[in-house]
């Protein structure tokens, strides 16, 4: 009879244990959280009633809302899209039990989105959609839509219908027309979303001076060709629902720059209207207005920024087209986005994807670039802010016995438990924090055992000596040319494991121009190796080896993205295992990646120090 009674005691905490849990996976994590693990509430929709404000909670804003959660079912206030949004999740981690409690929350940030550049590859509307649909699960609010490029003016001009001819685009004659421009934007209003169009100018303007003729941005018919253009997009607007329109003016090349007054005036034009305009930071400057620009910083976090100028922050580890998925923990955890200016000037973060090279095929933007798991790390980034800004891991983690890993290990714990919605949809972030590696400085060749490893435990699975974004040390300075990077597997039996690794992490932005020309039988050009248990571990087939140079971007990537590749299959004897890893220092980025995407009856020690 006591067997009996502790094994329906134990049943019946078995559900409250993963019920309780869920609170603790919501991404992005809620501001308070009060659990009642005693009670757990079965999904019933008769059963959620709205109730009136908490003015303590509603004082943070219109997207704030408030749950209490009790056995007779779900009580909710304030923002209603973000509250049933929190309670889905709870529904779906609790597999229709949701744990009692009560959540209080609001966003740090006013804007929390994501931008796409489908100027230079055109991504289909369904595609576009559904991403909006992922983006509102997890509470971001804005879409900004890079529309036009150097290969294509992606907006139907009915004024200037010489923008979408074939002969004047590149790599894909696809448009959106205005009619599918405004259902995007229709659509992104119904899940909360602000769509910011950016018709950039009059930088990357290779498509608009191919279709009027002309060589400079400066020939005095453009100034009118342009005001025309953004009075045509005005008539597919509304300022109460697309408040902002972006008029690019990054990057603007010598023969693209316009004089000062012809973008005063397009400011003007579009203001007139009310709409508020952005622009790029760094970029071309209109002078002479009223009223500081609303800027969009994206070089950098180092970059000087006027206190009095309101701004959205894009800053370098939000470019998922240049970070892998691995290294966006470490930004998610450690970066202050709006690091700068007074509060009242932080209008928000915006991630952005652009894959500069060619796509083969639209879908490829989504299995090159993290987008998913950048959705949901960057969500608790910019829904909650982080308390401070944190150079000493950029692109790395802490210590595993530094207290700061604690929230790298505990955002990476709800991530995960974020990924088995998403099936079906690439989603490639694996768990990496208990990887355990030490680093060697030498570029000597020496037995395992016998490496000069250093103290510090690296506990990751994309590893940075130094970031290629900036110079300053990360784990070395270099100075010895060469690393190796050493961890020790456990593992339970004999087995045949996949095995994930690169010494490339290729950017998807002019990533071999940026660095050398991968080479059949080797890691990479730079004299990378691996090995397990003293026997080299053999790279991929390389699909196209041997291309490099700018005038490679037209070529897409096939295998280059270790996201795309299938898992090398590697053998661990049961007990203990010597992973190594040469990783010599050359080109852009000098970096590896190497993990266990299923790391089942494995566990990882750092090598002994001498």
């Amino acid at each position: 009879m006591l067997k009996q009674l502790l094994s329906l005691a134990l049943m019946l905490a078995l559900p409250f244990a993963v019920m309780a849990s869920a609170l603790d996976e919501l991404m992005p994590r809620p501001k308070q959280i009060v659990p009642n693990k005693a009670f757990s509430w079965t999904y019933n929709e008769a059963e959620i009633k709205e109730i009136a404000p908490d003015p303590e909670v509603m004082k943070h804003g219109d997207e704030a809302y408030g749950l209490l959660i009790n056995q007779k079912g779900v009580q909710w206030y304030g923002n209603k899209r973000y509250a049933m949004a929190t309670l889905r999740q709870l529904v779906d981690l609790g597999q229709g039990k949701v744990p009692c409690g009560t959540i209080r929350d609001w966003p740090t940030l006013p804007y929390r989105g994501m931008l796409h550049d489908t100027g230079r590859n055109w991504q289909p509307l369904s595609q576009l959609l559904m991403q909006l649909d992922w983006l509102s699960k997890y509470k971001f609010n804005c879409f900004q839509w890079h529309i036009t490029d150097n290969h294509g003016w992606r907006l139907e001009s009915k004024k200037y219908p010489e923008l979408s001819h074939p002969d004047n685009l590149d790599r894909t004659d696809n448009f959106y027309t205005q009619e599918e421009f405004k259902a995007l934007i229709a659509y992104a209003k119904t899940l909360g979303i602000t769509v910011i169009p950016e018709l950039d100018v009059p930088g990357h303007s290779e498509t608009m001076r191919r279709a009027f003729g002309v060589q400079k941005m400066d020939e005095p018919k453009m100034r009118q060709i342009i005001a025309d253009l953004f009075d045509e997009l005005m008539t597919l607007l509304d300022p109460e629902v697309t408040p902002f329109i972006h008029i690019g003016s990054d990057e603007v090349k010598a023969h693209e720059r316009v004089p000062g007054e012809w973008l005063t005036q397009w400011v003007k034009q579009i203001e007139a209207k009310g709409f508020k305009v952005i622009a790029w930071g760094p970029g071309q400057h209109p002078p002479h207005l009223s009223k500081p620009l609303i800027r969009q910083y994206w070089m950098g976090r180092q970059v000087g920024r006027p206190t009095n100028e309101p701004y959205f922050d894009s800053q370098s580890s939000y470019y998922i087209n240049h970070v892998d998925p691995l290294e966006m923990l470490a930004a998610a955890c450690y970066q202050k986005p709006c690091l700068t200016g007074p509060v009242e000037n932080h209008l928000g973060a915006i991630f952005a994807v652009w894959h500069d090279d060619a796509l083969g095929k639209p879908w490829d933007i989504l299995t090159m670039n993290p987008v998913f798991p950048a959705m949901v790390l960057y969500s608790d980034n910019f829904w909650n802010g982080r308390e401070k800004d944190d150079m000493r891991y950029y692109g790395n983690l802490p210590a595993p016995t530094d207290p700061a890993f604690a929230l790298a290990a505990d955002l990476e714990r709800r991530t995960l438990a974020q990924k088995p919605f998403f099936k079906g949809l690439p989603f490639d972030y694996y768990p990496q924090t208990q990887m355990r590696w030490r680093m060697a400085e030498t570029a000597e060749t020496k037995p395992f055992n016998e490496l000069p490893w250093g103290e510090r435990v690296i506990a990751q699975g994309t590893i940075y000596p130094q970031h290629f974004f900036f110079g300053q040390t990360n784990l070395t300075n270099g100075k010895s040319g060469c690393v190796w990077l050493g961890t020790v597997v456990n593992s339970d039996a004999d087995k045949t494991v996949d095995l994930i690794a690169d010494c490339m992490n290729y950017s998807r932005s002019d990533g071999r121009a940026r660095d050398a020309a991968l080479v059949q039988g080797k890691w990479n050009a730079k004299g990378a190796e691996i090995y397990l248990n003293g026997k080299p571990v053999p790279p991929p087939q390389w699909v196209q080896p041997g291309l490099s140079g700018w005038g490679t971007r037209e070529k897409p990537l096939v295998d280059e993205p270790w996201m795309v590749r299938k898992p090398l299959k590697v053998q661990l004897k049961k007990g203990r295992n010597e992973l190594l890893i040469k990783l010599p220092r050359k080109g852009w980025k000098w970096s590896a990646t190497c993990f266990f995407p299923n790391a089942e009856g494995l566990t990882f020690e750092a090598p002994s120090v001498k």
